[in-house]
Formats: structure tokens, sequence, C-alpha cells
């Protein structure tokens, strides 16, 4: 891969033939196609385990019916929620709802930071946060606030004080630029939009820009933005996608 100045983040993980979104294995095929981050969002169970659900409910296959099921992550225990089948391929194996532990534990032994969408407006932002000091994962994690007051935003900085943070730029009060007086090196902004008047908007604020939902058709626009960071839903493939662009590119 060229080197380049942009973070690249993957979405819910990379999903290929046989894979299924927010797993240990597509978090690790991210990690072997080279990005340098991935994206998860953090969920608690009924027996208040944090696990990597994108939805309220986890949906997947009961290993002893062999029924589809659906249960809701916050009124069911670990065990129940991580015991559903998602996937089960020959090449990767079953695959299964993680848990934070062991999607920050894969993050830290392969380098990665790992961009944490913050639900129900950092409700359990104390079991998130101890649980990244515990990890080693302090300095590398990307907390994404989606809404979360500026007291989520404070019990973070406590937990850990190089934590960088996700945010609309419309989300970002007064009230967090001065609670954190090297904002520009800890605040994305992120947007899907790369018109002139919005990209205008963010970097006039002097935050990082994140461009979000990328693919081969709007990725060389985003990169004339010059981004910090660029992020792929899980069904884009960044890493043919990158290779692509620079095959292109001219001087």
């Amino acid at each position: 891969m060229n080197r380049k100045m942009w973070i690249t983040s993957s979405h819910r993980g990379l999903v290929t033939e046989g894979l299924h979104q927010n797993t240990m294995a597509a978090y690790y095929n991210s990690y072997l196609n080279g990005a340098e981050m991935i994206e998860m969002d953090a969920r608690m169970t009924a027996d208040g385990i944090l696990v990597s659900n994108h939805d309220t409910e986890a949906v997947g296959t009961d290993p002893v019916t062999g029924e589809t099921v659906k249960l809701e992550v916050a009124e069911h225990t670990a065990e129940e929620i991580c015991a559903l089948i998602l996937s089960d391929d020959p090449r990767w194996g079953a695959q299964h709802v993680p848990t934070l532990e062991a999607v920050l534990d894969l993050c830290y032994r392969t380098g990665m930071d790992v961009n944490i969408d913050m639900k129900n407006a950092g409700t359990y932002v104390h079991e998130i946060c101890r649980l990244v000091w515990n990890m080693g994962m302090r300095g590398h994690v990307v907390y994404a606030l989606n809404g979360a007051p500026l007291e989520t935003m404070q019990t973070i900085l406590q937990y850990d004080p190089d934590a960088r943070f996700m945010n609309l730029i419309e989300r970002y009060t007064d009230d967090m630029y001065a609670a954190v007086p090297d904002y520009p090196r800890r605040f994305f902004a992120y947007t899907w939009d790369f018109s002139e008047e919005k990209i205008r908007a963010i970097k006039d604020k002097g935050v990082m820009l994140a461009c979000i939902s990328l693919d081969e058709n709007n990725f060389a626009e985003a990169v004339a933005c010059h981004p910090e960071m660029c992020e792929f839903p899980h069904t884009s493939d960044f890493a043919a996608i990158e290779k692509a662009y620079f095959d292109k590119m001219t001087i």
C-alpha cells in the first residue's frame, strides 16, 4: 500500500464471502487488508457485559434448535447473545456476536485503533472506559459521541486523557470546545456530504475531517477534500478501492 496521510477505517469490519459484519472474523479481515482502524458499536447485555452489535437486537441461528431467532441485547445474557451463530463458513468458522473485550484484544494485538460508537448516549460510559483502560487501549480509541452530553466526554477524558472524539459538526458545542484546549487534534467531524460548503464549515472549526460511507464512486471526491480519516462501510473493499486510486494517480 502506498503511503498516505488519512486513517483507513473499516465500518463494522470488512465483509467478503462467508463473513458477517461486526464479527471477529470481519474485524480481522479488515486488519489483513490494511485497515488502521475499525468501527464498532457497544451495547450492554442484561448481565452487564459489553458486546459489539449494531442494532438493539441480535439476529442469528439458535445453536440448539437451528432456528433463526431475534434477541433484544439488553434483555438477554452475554452467553445467550454470543451463542447465536451469525454465519458458519468453512473458511472462517462459526461467527458470533463478539464481546467488546475480545474486539479490544484483537486491536491491541494487531495495532489497529478502534472507533467505538457510544450507543444510548453514553449510558455505560464508565464500563466502556474501564475496559479500554484494562485492555491497554487508552490513546487508541475514537469515541463516537452521537449526541452524548458534555459530561460523557469529560468522563471519558478522566479515564483516557488522549481520547479522540467523533461527532457531527452540528453536535459539537461551545462547552465541548472549551473543555479540550487542544481539540483540533482530538475532534473528528464526520460527513458524507463533500460539498464545498460542508467541508468549509468543518475545517473552519479547526477540527479533523472524517469522510464516511465511501466506495469506488465517491472515494476520489472525498480524498480531494484532504480528510484525516476515510471510513468505508463493510460492503466496500477499501484495499481494492485505495489501490485503484493510486494506480490511476498522476502527478
